[in-house]
């Protein structure tokens, strides 16, 4: 009764279900569950590569020459690995030789499903984060789901097999630990870094994506060191313990990692030494406005190594065609057979002038995406008032905008220092889903100021961008299809 409770209380307005709150709560999971149901999972960034490391899993780590993703943490793979052992064993195959088969696409569905699990915590954690920041303001938590189920980019990354998933959900359940830290500072123990400590060890062996929220914790504490005189030193050592804690948790794959390749941060292709001219200029200066090719011809290989654009309709819509832009299939290597009448020339020409249209109306989330920055940013200056709530909020926005400001500048640190061709780029907004993931809750903020000056303003805000989901809905469900 009391986990039933539990999961109920961040649906509840006044004892009462708020339905419509926990109708889009469903809706979003419902389209995640939809597409691990229906999307191939042989289909995805280097899918074939992340389906092979589970089949060497669990007795042993991957090797360069088995599987490209070799450098990858094993966290999301382990469970669905021991699915395929079972599989292996019931149907009593001795040769278990890296080849996608029957039981390697079963461990594949498997692993879909578990996307679906982290998203129901993702949902779920989100509307915790919101009472945590705006308690019994069900407004505030209807925003930022509602704008966390606008992005595109959610579902796609959701769909595929990879150890991204596991980074969203390990990154919000730490931003939503850290929330209960910074607003309950006096009850901050040495207990609180432990858990925090696992939490940031689990995501570190999810994703090196994961090590992008350090830094902004370090920022956190410094600004907890400054503006928080009568408790910063148990704040700060909590934290603290939980980076030894965290070490403890994942040090031993990094290690391995270091002993065999030679690099804490094996990748598997060499870097250049950091120079902005490892790029061309038109990757910093592209935006595909002057042309209106954003909002013509979004997807491969328009762009050619331009950031903006190519992370823009990555975002919205389906820029390197694993989703519903379905590319021409004649040089590809996985398994066609579900594509119909569309594998052999592709569907490119019907839609782009849908992904087109996709990435105009969704100018209206990012508009609202980027006053929630300018919105979070402009109240720093509430860290110096009397209002210890609205002191609180404050320095958590500070974290999140560090958070964001940080990671963006090591991922661009990382695509300058492994520049590659069009067409294995990683400009893919899958790989900073967990950063993205931060706009709706500062756009929520944002939207929440305007609510509390015009409500009129507020509900026109939530029917756009009901307008924009009924629009961009056919972007959000595979189109590669397994059955």
């Amino acid at each position: 009764m009391k986990l039933l409770a539990a999961l109920k209380s961040p649906f509840l307005q006044m004892g009462k279900i708020d339905k419509p709150l926990l109708a889009l709560f469903l809706a979003i999971n419902v389209l995640v569950l939809i597409n691990s149901i229906l999307h191939n999972p042989e289909i995805g960034y280097d899918g074939k590569s992340h389906l092979i490391y589970m089949r060497v899993l669990p007795y042993r780590l991957p090797t360069v020459e088995e599987t490209r993703e070799f450098f990858s943490p094993p966290l999301p793979y382990f469970l669905p690995s021991l699915l395929d052992k079972a599989c292996l064993n019931l149907k009593e195959i001795r040769d278990v030789s890296v080849k996608i088969d029957d039981c390697l696409r079963s461990t594949g569905k498997f692993a879909q499903f578990i996307n679906f699990i982290l998203s129901l915590g993702v949902t779920f954690l989100f509307t915790k984060i919101a009472g945590v920041l705006r308690p019994d303001n069900r407004f505030w938590k209807f925003s930022s789901l509602a704008l966390l189920g606008v992005m595109t980019v959610y579902y796609k990354t959701f769909a595929q097999v990879r150890g991204e998933p596991y980074v969203v959900f390990l990154t919000v359940l730490a931003i939503y630990y850290l929330s209960k830290m910074v607003h309950d500072r006096g009850q901050v123990t040495l207990t609180s870094g432990i858990g925090l400590g696992i939490i940031l060890g689990l995501l570190s062996l999810s994703r090196q994506w994961g090590f992008m929220l350090m830094p902004a914790i370090f920022g956190l504490m410094g600004l907890v060191w400054i503006f928080d005189q009568k408790h910063r030193w148990q704040f700060v050592t909590s934290l603290s313990i939980s980076f030894v804690v965290a070490f403890l948790v994942c040090g031993w794959f990094y290690l391995h990692l270091y002993f065999e390749h030679g690099s804490l941060l094996t990748f598997n292709r060499s870097p250049q030494a950091f120079s902005f001219s490892n790029q061309p200029p038109s990757f910093y200066r592209q935006s595909g406005l002057s042309n209106l090719m954003l909002f013509k011809s979004p997807t491969r290989p328009t762009f050619e190594n331009q950031f903006f654009p190519i992370l823009y309709s990555d975002v919205w819509g389906d820029y390197w065609g694993y989703f519903v832009y379905i590319q021409d299939r004649s040089s590809l290597s996985f398994n066609r057979s579900s594509l119909g009448v569309m594998e052999k020339k592709g569907n490119r020409e019907i839609i782009n002038p849908f992904l087109g249209r996709v990435n105009a109306v969704s100018i209206f989330p990012s508009l609202i995406f980027l006053a929630g920055i300018l919105t979070s940013a402009a109240s720093n200056h509430k860290l110096l008032g009397q209002d210890q709530e609205e002191k609180n909020r404050s320095l958590f926005y500070m974290f999140l905008l560090m958070f964001v400001i940080v990671s963006f500048m090591l991922y661009l640190y990382f695509l300058i220092s492994y520049t590659m061709t069009d067409q294995d780029s990683t400009i893919k907004a899958t790989y900073m889903l967990h950063v993205l993931i931060i706009f709706p809750l500062l756009g929520a903020e944002f939207l929440e100021r305007v609510r509390q000056r015009k409500q009129i303003f507020y509900y026109g805000c939530m029917v756009a961008l009901g307008l924009v989901l009924v629009h961009n809905l056919p972007a959000m469900i595979t189109r590669y299809r397994m059955f």
